[in-house]
């Protein structure tokens, strides 16, 4: 049985599909307020339980021969450390107590930069760390930004040719379809091994250039709309006033939004032969999700 955490989310909900595909008996632990539905006619079994809760953690670990973290905080400054960090370090705890065979962990790719203004990426890290120091047989998965994080602001350009980007538009960054790193999740929690792999597309691109990708995609000019650092910036120490929480979330994604995480190519090409696995371009990634909701409308 493989147990996946943040089953609903954009990459928990392709790992679990990708079980299933494979006839892998998969579990999928929800929370009662997460849309769990498809889950459900997919033919996973559903846990419906509270990360926070090391009770519901061990329940539903129960028969796992493989663990498989895909659950996260979304960057919200009071949950980093309960979900990204505590939870996590619970998790592998329980999976040592309960002789678990394998387990995977998603990290993000900027884990591996300068962590110091960014609770999340300390958290991230140091979850790393418990789990390399554990003793279990593992696979870290360091992650660049997942291609179907752009869909809220793709759908949105191709209803009003708006684009917005938050940062500078000439920032670089790298990006990685979410199909593959799933198919690449599901092969490592077959494997008994010890292994880290930073994976992402090889293609390096601007913010600006994904607007202009988009543009050709659908055919229509973008107007693009950027709110630089600065502002980003300014909100951060105003709402900081207001809620200090709010300013912790802000500061971390404004560490995100500033830092240049990209892959060494060495990585990319090991990963390609390790999985023997072609990556998915951005463009691949967006004429199938969008053919797709065509078929569905």
């Amino acid at each position: 049985m493989y147990l996946v955490t943040g089953a609903s989310g954009q990459l928990g909900l392709r790992v679990v599909r990708r079980c299933v595909s494979l006839n892998l008996p998969v579990r999928a632990f929800v929370r009662l307020t997460s849309h769990y539905e498809v889950l459900k006619e997919w033919g996973a079994d559903i846990f419906i339980g509270d990360l926070q809760e090391p009770r519901d953690i061990a329940n539903a670990l129960q028969g796992v021969t493989a663990l498989i973290c895909c659950h996260g905080s979304q960057l919200i400054g009071r949950h980093i450390q309960a979900i990204d960090y505590r939870a996590t370090l619970d998790l592998i705890q329980a999976a040592q107590e309960q002789q678990v065979r394998h387990v995977t962990l998603v990290s993000p790719l900027a884990v591996m930069g300068d962590r110091h203004d960014s609770p999340f990426l300390k958290a991230k890290y140091e979850a790393e760390q418990a789990l390399i120091r554990s003793g279990l047989n593992y696979t870290i998965f360091r992650s660049a930004t997942l291609m179907s994080s752009l869909l809220p602001l793709a759908e949105r350009f191709q209803q009003t040719g708006v684009y917005v980007i938050l940062g500078e538009p000439q920032h670089r960054l790298q990006l990685m379809s979410p199909e593959d790193l799933a198919r690449c999740i599901v092969i490592a929690a077959q494997i008994c091994d010890q292994q880290v792999f930073n994976v992402a597309h090889p293609e390096v691109l601007t913010r600006q250039e994904i607007a202009d990708r988009l543009g050709r995609f659908f055919n229509k000019r973008p107007l693009v709309m950027n709110l630089p650092l600065g502002i980003i910036d300014g909100a951060r120490q105003f709402l900081g006033l207001l809620n200090r929480d709010l300013e912790a979330t802000i500061g971390t994604l404004r560490t995100l939004l500033a830092y240049e995480s990209l892959c060494p190519a060495s990585d990319i090409e090991r990963v390609q032969h390790y999985f023997q696995l072609p990556l998915e371009s951005l463009e691949e990634f967006l004429d199938r999700y969008f053919s797709a909701t065509d078929r569905h409308r």
